[in-house]
């Protein structure tokens, strides 16, 4: 009996994923989710309550699968240097939002929700978004060198990010635009590259001018 509700749960969570990530908080109904995972009214009623409750629990769910299938360390030893786990730390952000089924829309779930915020918002921003970025900083200020200002490492790790999150929410145009980019795991690894390249050129350039102008005259 345990093992037939924990698997219903799992069914209704998965099953909702997909119809939120498809048609928004709005515009899904509990019926829209229960004919998805083939249970009555009932069941969500008694795992979740409601539709505000099951989305919450919908949207930490299927942060979890993400970020254990694609963890922002993607496998990194520890005491990698700060390059490898940028590098890490970008292609799993877009291994996470790109298109892959086992990640339940994740990617697209977090979009709405921060295009149509709902009461989940600051739970997501508390308990994952602050985090991660929290991560990325940490990332970036020793690649901008010793006594740098924080505020200059927050703009850098904002910068970063953004270009992450261009490929996400530019996806629709982007498809239109380039036909051929499905963003799968080939595609992810080329833009990986790109964010790469073009962050650490960047980060390189802030660090070389600020040692000159640190640099004593001669």
């Amino acid at each position: 009996m345990e093992n037939e509700t924990t698997e219903t749960r799992g069914r209704i969570l998965e099953a909702a994923a997909v119809v939120f990530a498809e048609h928004g908080y709005a515009a899904t109904t509990i019926r829209m989710i229960c004919g998805r995972a083939q249970v009555n009214l009932a069941a969500v009623n008694y795992h979740f309550g409601n539709k505000e409750r099951l989305y919450r629990e919908v949207l930490l769910y299927a942060r979890s699968c993400a970020y254990d299938r694609y963890p922002p360390t993607y496998g990194l030893a520890d005491g990698a240097a700060p390059e490898q786990r940028l590098h890490a730390f970008i292609r799993s952000f877009l291994l996470r939002t790109s298109c892959d089924e086992r990640n339940l829309g994740f990617g697209t779930l977090v979009m709405r929700e921060l295009v149509e915020p709902t009461t989940a918002l600051d739970m997501l921003i508390d308990e994952g978004i602050r985090i991660m970025f929290g991560q990325l900083v940490d990332i970036v200020r020793p690649l901008l060198g010793e006594q740098v200002e924080e505020e200059l490492v927050l703009a850098c790790a904002r910068s970063i990010i953004s270009q992450c999150l261009f490929y996400l929410f530019s996806r629709p145009v982007i498809r239109r635009m380039a036909p051929e980019q499905k963003f799968n795991h080939e595609d992810v690894e080329m833009i990986t590259g790109q964010i790469m390249f073009f962050s650490m050129h960047a980060l390189n350039g802030i660090s070389e001018s600020r040692c000159r102008r640190e640099r004593p005259h001669a």
